[in-house]
């Protein structure tokens, strides 16, 4: 009897030296990942979410992209500081805009974060916010680079900006893409490596524009190259130049299909 209990005793033991040594998952690296926020009543369809990388924020508030720059320390003390954020604004609802206020007012006042498994939690004077990491693949609508062929796509702009500036963009069969960027016409090849999207070479009209046009252009352009990165996200199609620049489109209906 007496030895039952000794064998049990040293049972018990092993088994809390095992939950002793359970330990958590790493926590998901800052840079790079894609990380929505966690509201309290989650809006209807896409929510929040911000990614981070090379000194540069990139979100969606719940009806607006939106970017600025940032600093990190460089001794651990995980402190942040945001630069102040573009919003390009839309319209939509009274829920979707409040809660899209609330979550850009909090951002541009954090000063720390930090990161526990697959939560990230961002502090600062504003308030709280807090976050969980979502894998690209998981964003609903997320499709393969493939089904590019046949579908149209309109640039994101300002509601402000005359709808004959507004760029767009068209996958054609046979690897053709055509487009305009808001004050000229496009066309040249693309195609799937690796997963992939690769656009050119890509050739384009001479007509010169001044005003709105005129910068709308540049910034289609300086996103949207033979070097760009190209990603579909949901609805939505992301063109990011060699430095950072970034473009997005919406997909529109297209005679194709």
């Amino acid at each position: 009897m007496i030895q039952t209990r000794v064998w049990l005793v040293m049972l018990v033991f092993v088994a809390a030296g095992c939950a002793s040594t359970k330990k958590e998952p790493p926590p998901k690296p800052f840079v790079g990942t894609r990380w929505q926020v966690v509201l309290e009543l989650p809006i209807a369809g896409e929510q929040p979410h911000v990614r981070f990388g090379d000194g540069r924020m990139e979100g969606f508030g719940g009806c607006s992209r939106f970017a600025a720059r940032y600093s990190e320390d460089t001794v651990g003390a995980k402190s942040i500081a945001i630069g102040r954020i573009e919003v390009m604004r839309r319209l939509c609802d009274p829920g979707k805009q409040a809660a899209e206020t609330r979550v850009i007012e909090v951002l541009q006042s954090v000063s720390s974060y930090s990161i526990t498994a697959d939560a990230l939690t961002m502090t600062g004077s504003g308030g709280t916010l807090r976050f969980i990491a979502i894998p690209v693949e998981a964003v609903p609508g997320a499709a393969a680079p493939a089904s590019l062929t046949g579908t149209r796509w309109t640039g994101v702009v300002d509601a402000s900006v005359d709808s004959r500036a507004t760029p767009w963009l068209e996958f054609l069969a046979e690897g053709r893409v055509s487009g305009f960027t808001g004050c000229n016409l496009l066309n040249g090849g693309w195609k799937s490596e690796g997963g992939q999207v690769r656009l050119g070479p890509l050739a384009m009209t001479k007509r010169g524009c001044m005003g709105p046009a005129g910068d709308i252009e540049r910034r289609v352009l300086a996103a949207l190259n033979e070097r760009a990165r190209v990603s579909r996200e949901g609805a939505r199609l992301v063109m990011v130049g060699p430095s950072g620049e970034r473009f997005e489109f919406t997909e529109a209906a297209s005679a194709l299909r």
